[in-house]
């Protein structure tokens, strides 16, 4: 990038671990108009030919050694795009790549008149098995995109956390409102 314009740089420790960051901000004064993009808790300039491709985090207490957690994100996908196909692809490179992958279901059907597909498996050994729920939609329009939620714990934990995750994805509804 070739920006001329101001640099501020900030040095933090975070709150909750041992990391150090370093954040560089760049307000560019030539080239891309910049278009301010407000976060929870943080503002940043970008060019307005950046798209806001944003996954959210939700992290449920702490329990058994883990934080289960919930992670929104979406994708632009093509014109035509599987989805059905595009799950299966994607679960058949996880089992190779994770130890001990076990596929315990996989379902296909409709939310809100769009396509989705639920894969809840497992992974890992002993007290570090993990359980994942990925439940992804696929929403049609002008710039077609799938969403992909995901619940992860540890199976030990995972019957608790799975009730309070249960309540929190049927409250997830899509709307027209993007922020950038």
């Amino acid at each position: 990038m070739n920006a001329i314009g101001e640099r501020e740089f900030i040095c933090g420790r975070s709150s909750n671990s041992d990391y150090y960051f370093l954040y560089t901000l760049i307000h560019e004064t030539q080239g891309d108009a910049m278009a301010q993009f407000q976060g929870s808790g943080f503002s940043i300039y970008l060019p307005d030919s950046c798209m806001d491709a944003s996954a959210y985090t939700f992290v449920l207490p702490y329990n058994q050694g883990f934080s289960a957690n919930l992670t929104i994100r979406f994708e632009h996908v093509p014109d035509g795009y599987e989805l059905e196909k595009s799950v299966k692809d994607e679960l058949a490179a996880l089992s190779n790549r994770l130890n001990d992958f076990t596929l315990i279901s996989q379902n296909a059907g409709q939310r809100e008149g769009n396509d989705g597909v639920i894969a809840v498996y497992e992974w890992g050994e002993g007290q570090a098995r993990m359980r994942q729920r990925v439940i992804t939609l696929l929403v049609q329009g002008d710039m077609p995109r799938k969403y992909i939620l995901t619940t992860t714990d540890l199976v030990a934990g995972a019957e608790e956390s799975d009730a309070v995750f249960n309540q929190i994805l049927q409250s997830f509804a899509l709307n027209d409102i993007q922020f950038f």
